[in-house]
């Protein structure tokens, strides 16, 4: 049967699994391991996750598809930049580790750029046409745009780095969108002005040496307190803003969020959605803001389904 070999790196797991071209929405022979474990890198693990799926399977792939972190040069899986989080990723040749392991096609690309695209054509993004952007909302801030059912790219694979855009706190404070409305960022908000409200500009640091998660504010916000309420609305609602703003000069026709933060529900999608409404100029104020409709598996799922249609 004809089908894809599909795998999900990020900073702390490696996932993987096979999608039957004729079930295009089920994962089966799913498998992870650590991607950062002590004394190994992330590319050496992906040798390890490649030994250890074509070990268990019955047939070879009949193509292989890769999202990474990172920005990716698509579909040939050149890494040209990446942050700290992954040390020694940037410089990365995806497709010739896969060559060490297996002469199946690959199609490799950002891991959010490829859960834009199975979005698109297998989710959410099937009620939408023309210009839709999709957000991921996570431990960062990422996207795509896509326009008539390709992913809008460029030469150096950064269209849809949604991190650096500027946007306001919910003091009106302004800071790169990560900074403001990742999740480690709201975390971040809580613990500092908790304890130093009268603070500017939040410090950035590692998710680590946060004394709060995401969890226990989104738990303080649901008991009354009205600092993580003015953070949770407030910075959602700037990132919002921040949108609206795109929605107007790309002339979107449909947002599409997605990402574990806006999986919380509409305690977090409610004020990104006032956001974009009250920032978008007239004509584009009523545009659809949809949910993620892929869960589970979706990066695995969306890798198969770009896959299918550009591996190289």
């Amino acid at each position: 049967m004809p089908a894809t070999l599909s795998f999900d790196i990020g900073g702390t797991k490696i996932a993987y699994g096979w999608v039957d071209d004729a079930v295009p929405t089920e994962v089966f022979g799913e498998g992870r391991l650590p991607s950062q474990p002590p004394g190994s890198t992330v590319a050496e693990q992906l040798h390890v996750a490649l030994e250890l799926a074509l070990a268990d399977a019955d047939t070879a792939p009949t193509r292989i598809a890769i999202g990474a972190p990172g920005i990716v040069l698509a579909p040939q899986g050149d890494i040209v930049s990446a942050g700290p989080t992954v040390p020694g990723w940037a410089g990365t040749d995806l497709r010739a580790i896969v060559a060490k392991h297996s002469d199946a096609p690959v199609a490799c690309h950002n891991d959010v750029r490829m859960w834009a695209w199975g979005e698109h054509h297998l989710g959410a993004g099937q009620q939408l046409s023309g210009r839709v952007l999709y957000l991921a909302l996570g431990t960062g801030v990422g996207g795509a745009i896509v326009d008539d059912g390709e992913i809008i790219g460029g030469p150096t694979g950064s269209a849809g780095e949604f991190s650096e855009l500027v946007t306001a706190d919910f003091r009106g404070y302004a800071d790169r969108a990560e900074n403001i409305a990742a999740g480690p960022s709201l975390a971040r908000y809580y613990a500092v002005l908790s304890r130093e409200p009268d603070s500017h500009q939040i410090p950035w640091t590692s998710p680590a040496a946060c004394p709060v998660d995401l969890p226990e504010v989104i738990h303080r916000y649901r008991d009354g307190d009205e600092l993580a309420r003015n953070i949770i609305d407030g910075n959602l609602y700037g990132l919002g803003r921040t949108l609206g703003g795109l929605v107007s000069a790309f002339d979107i026709s449909g947002i599409v969020l997605g990402g574990g933060v806006c999986g919380i529900g509409t305690l977090i999608t409610d004020p990104l959605r006032r956001g974009i409404k009250d920032a978008a100029l007239a004509p584009n104020r009523d545009i659809p803001v949809l949910d993620s409709a892929l869960s589970g598996n979706a990066q695995l799922i969306a890798g198969a389904s770009y896959a299918r249609e550009h591996a190289l």
